[in-house]
């Protein structure tokens, strides 16, 4: 190589040298800035000598100190009680060339513990292993955290002291949530049902109704925040008991992912205490009934040896369960004998319901009798208590009975026989204890003959007849009736 190459050579390794020191001297410049201006408190620290080497205004002000103040206390200085947990941290820092903690904190000037975030990295000075750590105060977001817990704490006790069954699930129906009360509903621990689906505890029309819900919610955002359950439908419980609900289902955006929340209450209870109370109001119908024509059996007038027979009769039936069946002509008395028969009986603490099966047109008749759920016909709004139900415990006088449809008569039959029945448009089977009084003034074995009269029925009725005389079979009663 000539001297100009050489020269030429010469030039441009200065001209290296200075661009790298440039670049380094703006490096250190940047560097400075950074550290200057930092939003975080920054530390340079020799751990192995428990020595500061330099922080940053941010530094100063986040713990009260001076710069100089800083350099010439120890690291312990600001971690007083925690120096293990540091040394253990910074060991771990150096192994792996960086590391992160929130587990440690910072003493002030004041002697105030703030908790900090730290972020620390590895750097070389002077041929020393040093450390470089950034410092956040987490202090609101501690406070912030702790006011989240109390929340949720909060929320919690509420969730389960609640007495209604609170269940949030995902669009795919599975459990996120499930409260105390839906563990004593569905009869199913809690760690039985989070995870896992909750279809299992949906029958078929509830389950399409809250598939469309979420279908419509995932598919559109003007879909309707909540909704009511309609009335009518059904749960299942982990045994696969089915019992009736009211509830509402409503959305709410967590992170992004749409949950929903069904609040649902077993109205079993009160279904059935309803059912009571319409029961009791309607025996207070009749007994209200009772009161105005109310008959004893000292007001059967006679002294006849044909009304003295009635009543001998009357007295020997009357403490037993058998069915009495009244025979008599229109007005001699039937309905009054059937008061008597009840008075002196064991049930005289029950109502005695009566029916008068001529009275009461014959599509009616059944529902009159047994009852009819809601919807079991046009005009049945709601579900009604037959005769038979209000009557149980007690007795039923059935008037006329020659007079009800042979339709009817089998379902009669059957009462007797088994003591049970269902209401018109209902399946469940209703049992009840019921004694049975029927009058008529037909010629009963005149229609058995002619078809229009059940004979099983018959036989069934007319376990001990009473017969009751007319006015022309018992004179001398005559002016006894006058007076």
């Amino acid at each position: 190589m000539n001297k100009d190459g050489a020269t030429e050579a010469g030039k441009s390794g200065i001209l290296d040298q200075q661009r790298s020191e440039e670049a380094l001297k703006k490096s250190e410049e940047r560097f400075r800035r950074i550290f200057e201006h930092s939003n975080d408190a920054i530390f340079v620290i020799d751990p192995s000598r428990d020595k500061i080497l330099d922080v940053n205004p941010k530094a100063c002000e986040m713990l009260g100190y001076t710069r100089e103040e800083f350099l010439s206390l120890p690291i312990s200085a600001i971690h007083p009680k925690e120096m293990p947990q540091l040394m253990a941290f910074a060991e771990s820092v150096v192994q792996e060339g960086k590391g992160w903690t929130n587990e440690l904190s910072c003493l002030t000037k004041t002697r105030k513990c703030l908790p900090a975030e730290i972020s620390a990295s590895v750097i070389d000075i002077a041929g020393r292993t040093c450390m470089i750590a950034m410092i956040r105060d987490i202090s609101e977001r501690k406070r912030a955290e702790e006011l989240l817990r109390e929340s949720e704490n909060r929320l919690s006790r509420i969730l389960e002291s609640a007495m209604d069954a609170i269940v949030t699930v995902d669009d795919q129906l599975q459990v996120a949530l499930f409260n105390e009360a839906a563990e004593k509903v569905f009869r199913c621990p809690g760690v039985e049902a989070i995870g896992h689906s909750f279809d299992r505890f949906l029958p078929g029309q509830f389950r399409n109704l809250v598939s469309e819900y979420v279908q419509a919610s995932e598919q559109s955002s003007e879909a309707k925040r909540y909704m009511w359950v309609p009335e009518g439908l059904t749960a299942l419980r982990a045994d696969g008991e089915e019992f009736p609900i009211e509830a509402t289902i409503s959305q709410v955006e967590v992170k992004g992912q749409k949950l929903y929340t069904l609040i649902l209450r077993d109205i079993n209870e009160r279904k059935q205490a309803e059912g009571e109370i319409s029961k009791l109001r309607l025996e207070n119908v009749y007994l209200q009934e009772e009161i105005k024509t109310q008959h004893t059996f000292e007001e059967i007038v006679g002294q006849s040896p044909a009304i003295k027979k009635v009543l001998k009769a009357l007295e020997t039936v009357a403490p037993t369960d058998a069915s009495v069946l009244i025979l008599g002509g229109t007005g001699t008395g039937k309905e009054l004998v059937a008061r008597a028969v009840h008075k002196l009986s064991r049930r005289n603490g029950k109502p005695l319901v009566k029916v008068n099966c001529a009275a009461i047109p014959a599509g009616l008749i059944e529902s009159e009798l047994f009852g009819h759920e809601k919807g079991a016909f046009t005009g049945a709004l709601s579900r009604k208590i037959g005769r038979f139900e209000l009557a149980d415990g007690g007795t039923i006088f059935l008037d006329e009975i020659g007079d009800l449809p042979l339709e009817l008569q089998v379902k009669l039959l059957r009462v007797l026989q088994e003591g049970e029945f269902e209401r018109v448009g209902g399946t469940q089977t209703f049992k009840v204890d019921v004694r049975i009084i029927a009058a008529t003034n037909r010629d009963l074995p005149k229609d058995l003959e002619e078809g229009r009269f059940r004979a099983d029925l018959y036989y069934r009725l007319n376990v001990f007849p009473l017969v009751i005389p007319s006015l022309r079979e018992r004179n001398e009663d005559i002016p006894l009736l006058v007076r």
